[in-house]
Formats: C-alpha cells, sequence, structure tokens
C-alpha cells in the first residue's frame, strides 16, 4: 500500500486537492507553494495549543520571499464567533492583506471554519491552504467549503460556501493529538461507512485494534476513503441545494442540539456529540421501521468498540433535558418550511432525509 496520496476534488470552478500521508508536509513542498505563486504575505491563523506543537513545522518550508505573520486565539468552540471574526479580520486588514495573498489554517475544526469564513469575506475572497491537525478536521471539516461560525441560536449558522486553494491532511500532526480527540475523530469515519459505503464499515470493524493503536497503514487508508467519500458528495452536491449532501449529516442533528446543550465546552467534543446523535438518529430510524434491529445494534456496537460515547448517560454531569434537546433541533440549519430534516438509515451504506417526524418519536429515540 501506497503512504501517500492526492486525492483530487474536481469541481468545476474550484478544483483542488487533498494531499494524505506521512510528512506529506515536506514531500509536497513545492505543491503546497504552486498554488499560492502570486502571493507575497502569508498569514498563519492557529490557537495556542498547536502553535507550540506545530508551528515550527509550517514555518521552516515557507520559502524566505514571503512576508509571514501569525495570529494565535485561544482554542475551543466558544471562539467560533463573530466577535473573533471581527478580531482576526481587523488584524488581517492592519497588515494589509490582498487578494494574492494566502491564510493559512493551522489547526482543527475551529480553526478551519474559522479560517474559511474569513478567506471568503476578506476583500471577498482570499487564498486559503488547509493545514488540519485533528483528525476530526483531515476527514470532515476541511474538505468541501463550508465555513462558518456559531451563534447564541445554534452551530454554524452564520458561514460560507468557499473552498481552499489545498489541503494537507500529514498524520505527523495527529502523533500529539490526545487520545480522547482522537477517537472523537472516529466517529465522522465510522459515519462515512454508514451512509455510503457497507464495505468500508465492515472494514473498520476489522481493524479497530489497529486504528486505536495508531497503525500508520491503518490510519491513512481510513483518512484515504473517507476523503474519497466525502469527495463523491461535494462534486453532486457542492452547495448543498439538492438534499444530497445534506446526508453527511447523519446523526448531526441531534448533535448539534447536544453541543448547544453542552454549550460548546470540553464536555462534549464535536466528534463525541456525532456519536450520541447518530445512535440517537439509528435508534429513530428502527423506531419508524425504516432500520432493521441489527443493523441498528450494530452500529451502536461499532462505535462502542471504538470508545465512543452511545448515549447522553455520557453527559450526566451536565442533566441535559430532552425537552431541550428537541427544541433547539427547531433552528438546526437543514430545515426547510419549518420542518426538522432528519437523515435516518435504512442499512448500512443508506440513508436518506426525512421530515415527517413527530416530536413524540423524536423523545423516545433520545435516550
Amino acid at each position: 500500500m501506497k503512504k501517500n496520496y492526492s486525492i483530487k476534488v474536481s469541481l468545476k470552478n474550484n478544483p483542488y486537492e487533498v494531499l494524505v500521508g506521512k510528512n506529506v508536509l515536506r514531500k509536497y513542498k513545492n505543491k503546497i507553494f504552486s498554488t499560492i505563486k502570486d502571493a507575497k504575505k502569508i498569514f498563519i491563523i492557529t490557537d495556542t495549543t498547536i502553535k507550540k506543537l506545530h508551528l515550527k513545522k509550517i514555518q521552516q518550508i515557507i520559502p524566505k520571499k514571503f512576508f509571514i505573520k501569525t495570529l494565535t486565539i485561544s482554542p475551543g468552540e466558544k471562539m467560533k464567533d463573530i466577535k473573533t471574526i471581527n478580531k482576526i479580520s481587523d488584524f488581517l486588514l492592519k497588515n494589509k492583506i490582498s487578494r494574492n495573498d494566502a491564510i493559512f489554517a493551522l489547526g482543527g475544526g475551529v480553526i478551519g471554519d474559522i479560517s474559511g469564513f474569513l478567506a471568503s469575506i476578506t476583500l471577498r475572497g482570499i487564498n486559503l491552504i488547509q493545514f488540519p491537525t485533528t483528525l476530526l478536521a483531515q476527514v470532515d471539516s476541511s474538505i468541501g467549503g463550508k465555513t462558518g461560525v456559531n451563534s447564541s441560536y445554534g452551530k454554524n449558522l452564520i458561514g460560507s460556501f468557499y473552498q481552499p486553494k489545498l489541503v494537507v491532511c500529514d498524520t505527523i500532526f495527529l502523533t500529539t493529538l490526545p487520545r480522547r480527540e482522537l477517537i472523537a475523530g472516529y466517529a465522522e469515519i465510522i459515519k462515512y461507512g454508514i451512509i455510503y459505503d457497507k464495505n468500508f464499515f465492515i472494514w473498520l470493524n476489522k481493524n479497530t485494534k489497529k486504528l486505536l493503536n495508531n497503525s500508520a497503514l491503518e490510519t491513512i487508508k481510513a483518512i484515504k476513503r473517507s476523503v474519497e467519500i466525502k469527495k463523491e458528495f461535494i462534486l453532486k452536491d457542492e452547495k448543498d441545494v439538492k438534499n444530497f449532501r445534506a446526508l453527511l449529516n447523519f446523526g448531526h442533528t441531534f448533535a448539534h442540539s447536544l453541543e448547544n446543550c453542552a454549550k460548546y465546552s470540553k464536555n462534549l467534543l464535536h466528534g463525541e456529540a456525532v456519536s450520541i446523535g447518530m445512535c440517537m438518529a439509528s435508534k429513530l430510524s428502527n423506531n419508524l421501521g425504516f432500520l432493521s434491529l441489527n443493523n441498528y445494534l450494530k452500529i451502536k456496537n461499532t462505535l462502542s468498540d471504538f470508545s465512543l460515547p452511545i448515549n447522553i448517560e455520557f453527559l450526566k454531569k451536565i442533566r441535559i433535558q430532552k425537552k431541550q434537546i428537541v427544541k433547539n433541533m427547531v433552528y438546526d440549519k437543514k430545515n426547510l418550511s419549518g420542518k426538522i430534516n432528519f437523515v435516518l438509515c435504512k442499512d448500512i451504506g443508506k440513508v436518506f432525509v426525512y421530515n415527517k417526524v413527530k416530536k413524540d418519536s423524536i423523545r423516545k429515540s433520545i435516550s
């Protein structure tokens, strides 16, 4: 098996590549900078944790001809708001950023989302290169062009679609990732098997121990296949207008509500929320007669085998109420005409959008 891959996201207007492998940062250095050949300035956006761990890796590969500025924010989902956007945009404009210059997003999903949104609105469009440092960001949020920040009404309700010039998924970043965050990333990887590829789901079950033990080849294969699957959804529905890309949100209607209930705190990581959300969505699918009990249990057990949470018992310290979980769903961005859109499961590898769910059925699926 190859150790490095270049996956082409062949969009008509904004094609780009996703580099996957170990040490691709150095091996593909020329490719990285050929995508921003007219830039004079590079603005690195990161957080205080990632700055200590990985900033030097980026600085060391940047040619001396570039003017480099780094802006560092505090880590965490709470930074994903308009106040942060205003602060960073002032910094960019004060330092005379131009349209030919580039923003380097160095960090997890929060940094990627913030940087992407800033790149889309600053001077109506700046070059963006994503350097995702978490497993979850490498397989999900860095790819596809969805950017945004949170509102008091819910997650990612303020945002835009803006494709990067390049995504660099270097597994060397994952070596410093806390185990809890690594495990959380597997929720999104398992999701791809559930929504699109049954054989991948089976492969994940067979290789659970190797993946949790950071086996290099298996990890790269899992990232590569996840990127390939997400690419298929992006190519068919780039801006989420055909209800096809919405299928990527399996479990997320519940997950985003849970994150809101947890006040976007460290008590609940995004991947953990997605894992619980997928269990709830699978239970709802079973309760409504779409998914067999056997497949519901397979999904639940797979998540459990990856040491992911599978119910709200995980959040017992917060004492979340079911009625609040349901209430938060009203503001989900996938909703249309006042109806809550759920992604439900017919079989492992087959999901669909459904909006004829009564609130009583939703409550019964929350456990």
